[in-house]
């Protein structure tokens, strides 16, 4: 028997409320089941499944997902990760042999990922860094939000996927798919111009619940489309009742001072690595 045991649907709410424990750390984590909870599209085209060391959700979880790369996420209950370092040198459900993707990594389990590389040897090792901006739940929302002249707000269209995917850094092969899917699951959102409907500025909630993948055409920067975006989603998030966040690469001054600018706190020195033996 593994030492990871799936642990059921049904359970993944009292998991939430434990991960409450380290907060804001574990936003992500929260957010990630609210997310695959509701949204049943996602979780099977991304096969995420949770699981926890024994099947005991009182110290940390792992959950798996396949997007076309082989990706786990790894939280923690409390600061000592000791039980998350025995079930990721332990389990056989990680394909080590194959790229592997820890994302939503917390500074807590940054070091944690540093540790076991002391005890694999890894052919492939490498760790982004980016910096996790957070907005609280009792934030009030924006107030009188308007598209811009000439524009409307819709879901991307999927003749667009394929011109989101091209502007994308992290494409892959499979990466047309994961936003057609986030796309046909409502979690896409586009500004449209009213004359030519093309499509001008984008963004997504992914499979983490997070604000992501925001984009603007050169051709319409500075007209503040990227922004409009970002402040619509967090008011569809805040008057759900949901905390917002969002990732930035560190040197990304842009995208930064934009979250800053709307009220995001900077809480965490976070990562996402990708390794391989």
């Amino acid at each position: 028997m593994d030492i990871l045991q799936e642990l059921m649907i049904n359970k993944w709410h009292l998991l939430q409320k434990k991960l409450k424990n380290l907060w804001p750390h574990n936003v992500p984590g929260y957010y990630t089941l609210y997310l695959n909870t509701k949204c049943l599209g996602v979780r099977d085209a991304f096969k995420f499944k949770v699981y926890c060391p024994y099947g005991d959700m009182n110290n940390v979880f792992i959950a798996i997902s396949h997007k076309g790369t082989f990706d786990c996420i790894i939280f923690s209950i409390t600061e000592d990760t000791s039980k998350l370092e025995e079930a990721i040198l332990n389990t056989k459900l990680i394909d080590w042999s194959q790229l592997v993707l820890f994302d939503l990594v917390t500074s807590v389990n940054v070091k944690c990922l540093e540790r076991i590389r002391k005890v694999f040897e890894f052919s492939h090792w490498h760790l982004g860094r980016v910096k996790m901006y957070y907005l609280d739940r009792r934030t009030k929302p924006f107030e009188d939000l308007r598209c811009h002249s000439d524009t409307y707000l819709a879901p991307v269209k999927q003749d667009n996927i394929q011109r989101v995917d091209d502007t994308w850094p992290y494409r892959h092969s499979e990466s047309r798919y994961y936003f057609s899917t986030l796309d046909s699951n409502s979690l896409s959102f586009g500004l449209f111009s009213s004359t030519t409907n093309k499509l001008l500025a984008w963004t997504f909630l992914n499979e983490y619940n997070f604000v992501c993948h925001l984009y603007c055409e050169e051709e319409f920067r500075r007209n503040g489309f990227a922004e409009y975006l970002v402040r619509f989603v967090v008011n569809r998030e805040l008057v759900a009742g949901n905390d917002v966040y969002a990732y930035v690469e560190v040197g990304n001054e842009r995208s930064a001072g934009l979250f800053a600018k709307l009220g995001f706190m900077d809480v965490d020195d976070s990562g996402y690595l990708f390794v391989q033996k």
